[in-house]
């Protein structure tokens, strides 16, 4: 199954989330993941490559540094892969280049935040990807959330967004997001990112592999 995480808007956790969800399939589903770093950051193979030299555990799952233009070369190897496949993009969508990657996903997942350049940013994305590949279910994720903040447009972007795909529990802005590894969930954000993904998992994932087996 491919996941792929993305939006236009940089800056919404794209690569925390991923971790995060291969984390949590490895842990918690115990499915064999493995991750595609197709941001040109790298900091997913990055973190990935620190934990293996500086810990003595072995890797939940295997983390591939990828160019964006070898996934079409790339793309028929996926379905060897026994397991999830978790893409992590770069923060744009002017590139012929991740034209097949949205074609060939079977989920997209979309962290956003609730102010108005992120939401504008996240409803062209939308478009967009549904406009590629239109059977493909997205699942928003409102990320880093801050505490006391009154997110006015809230009710209006989850309707809008509703009309796209399904808008999963929120993400607080919590400081534990930003020590992540790929080894564990830390203690202090572990019940709320299993309450994000457990959604995901059982309207998405699950969902889509009961569909595949049945075809």
């Amino acid at each position: 199954m491919n996941i792929v995480i993305g939006n236009q808007k940089g800056g919404v956790g794209k690569s925390t989330l991923c971790i995060l969800l291969a984390n949590y399939l490895a842990l918690y589903q115990e499915s064999e993941c493995l991750i595609l770093d197709l941001d040109f950051q790298s900091s997913i193979s990055s973190l990935w490559n620190r934990d293996r030299a500086n810990l003595d555990n072995p890797p939940l799952y295997e983390v591939l540094d990828l160019e964006l233009e070898a996934f079409k070369n790339f793309k028929d190897k996926l379905n060897q892969v026994d397991g999830h496949v978790i893409i992590d993009l770069p923060g744009k969508m002017d590139d012929n280049e991740l034209i097949p990657i949205y074609q060939y996903a079977d989920l997209v997942i979309c962290p956003f935040a609730y102010d108005k350049v992120s939401f504008e940013s996240t409803l062209v994305f939308a478009q967009i990807v549904k406009h590629l590949n239109k059977t493909v279910p997205i699942a928003f994720i409102p990320n880093r959330l801050k505490a006391g903040v009154r997110y006015e447009i809230k009710s209006q972007v989850n309707e809008v967004l509703k009309k796209f795909g399904r808008v999963s529990p929120e993400l607080p802005d919590r400081v534990a997001f930003q020590r992540i590894d790929t080894l564990s969930i830390p203690e202090e954000i572990e019940e709320l990112v299993r309450k994000t993904f457990d959604v995901i998992h059982n309207h998405h994932l699950t969902i889509i592999k009961k569909h595949d087996g049945e075809n």
